[in-house]
C-alpha cells in the first residue's frame, strides 16, 4: 500500500467529449508524482478531491464525498490543467492547517453545554474549511423524547452541528474573534439517514462566499456517520 497522500478523482457523465478526461487526469498524476490518484469512493477522507467535469457546469456527484467543497479542484479542460495542479500542491502539502482540542474549540467557539456540539476538530484552515467531530452521547435528555423507544437525534441538532462547524471557519479569522455567529438562514437542506445515540459525526464545513464588510458568510456543511452522507447545507451567519 502507498504512503503518498491520496487525490480521489471524481469523473462526470462524460455528456461532454470535446477532450479526453481521463487522459488529462493522467497528464496531471504524471506532474505530481508525490501523490496517488485514486477513484473517490463516497465516505473516504482523501487529502484532495479531483473533479473531472466534462465543462464548466460542474454536473459530477460529489455528494457522497468525505472531502470538504474547499478541498475539491475543479479540472474541465486543457485550460484548468495547471490551476489545478498548483492547487493540488497547495492542499495535499501546504501547512496552514491545523486541529483543536476541546479545551482549544472552547478558545474559538462561545457555545457551551448543551449547545457545544463540537467535541474536537482534525482540521481547520482559518477562512476556508474545517473538519471536527461530534459524539452523540446517548444520556442526551433529547432522547428522552425523540422518540420513546426509538432515538434519533433531531434534524435540527444536526443542522447546528454542521452550523457551529461553519462557525469555526470564520470565528478563528482575526476580523471576527469574539464576534457571536448567529444564525440568519439554511438553504439546500437535506437529512440523507437518521444520526443515533452512540454515533460519532464527522462535520465537514467550507466557506462559499463571504461579505466581509456586513459580517456575513455563506457555508456549506455536510455530516458524516461511518463514511454515510447524513445531512448537509448551505448555512448563513452573521457575525454581531
Amino acid at each position: 500500500m502507498s504512503d503518498k497522500p491520496q487525490v480521489g478523482v471524481r469523473y462526470c457523465g462524460g455528456c461532454n467529449p470535446r477532450y479526453d478526461r481521463v487522459k488529462l487526469v493522467k497528464r496531471l498524476e504524471a506532474a505530481l508524482p508525490e501523490m496517488e490518484f485514486v477513484p473517490a469512493e463516497d465516505g473516504v477522507p482523501y487529502a484532495a478531491a479531483l473533479i473531472a467535469n466534462g465543462c464548466t457546469n460542474r454536473c459530477t456527484n460529489v455528494s457522497g464525498l468525505a472531502v470538504p467543497e474547499a478541498r475539491q479542484v475543479p479540472l474541465a479542460g486543457d485550460l484548468d490543467f495547471i490551476p489545478a495542479q498548483e492547487k493540488l500542491k497547495e492542499l495535499v502539502f501546504g501547512g496552514e492547517a491545523k486541529s483543536l482540542t476541546h479545551e482549544e474549540v472552547l478558545t474559538v467557539l462561545p457555545h457551551r453545554s448543551p449547545m457545544l456540539l463540537i467535541d474536537t476538530v482534525s482540521r481547520l484552515v482559518p477562512g476556508s474549511e474545517a473538519v471536527a467531530s461530534l459524539y452523540i452521547d446517548p444520556k442526551w435528555d433529547i432522547f428522552q423524547g425523540h422518540f420513546p423507544g426509538r432515538p434519533v437525534l433531531p434534524g435540527v441538532y444536526s443542522l447546528e452541528a454542521m452550523a457551529q462547524c461553519a462557525d469555526l471557519i470564520v470565528l478563528s479569522l482575526d476580523r471576527y474573534a469574539g464576534k457571536a455567529p448567529l444564525f440568519a438562514g439554511a438553504e439546500k437542506v437535506f437529512f440523507r439517514r437518521p444520526i443515533s445515540p452512540g454515533d460519532t459525526v464527522e462535520l465537514h464545513a467550507s466557506l462559499l462566499s463571504e461579505r466581509a464588510e456586513f459580517g456575513m458568510a455563506v457555508c456549506k456543511g455536510r455530516a458524516f456517520v461511518e463514511g454515510s452522507l447524513c445531512a448537509e447545507a448551505e448555512v448563513t451567519l452573521a457575525m454581531r
